[in-house]
């Protein structure tokens, strides 16, 4: 039995219907792609700053003369 128009008419339909959600999967698979670059960076950075933490803690407290080196860098 022989396709009618109507039949290709709703399967051109269909098609449309799965391009435009293909188009939705991929933009949304390239979005969540960077969010997550995004935050395995922040993760990394972390990861160093407690690391740099932890030695510091392991050479003991730091002095005053440090603190207020500190202090003065985040005031600039």
């Amino acid at each position: 039995m022989p396709a009618t128009d109507a039949d290709i008419a709703r399967l051109e339909q269909r098609i449309t219907e799965l391009e435009v959600k293909l188009a939705f999967q991929e933009r949304t698979i390239d979005d969540l792609d960077a969010v997550l670059r995004r935050f395995t960076t922040k993760v990394e950075v972390l990861e160093r700053e407690l690391s740099r933490v932890r030695g510091d803690l392991a050479d003991g407290p730091p002095s005053t003369a440090d603190v207020l080196a500190a202090l003065d860098d985040e005031v600039e």
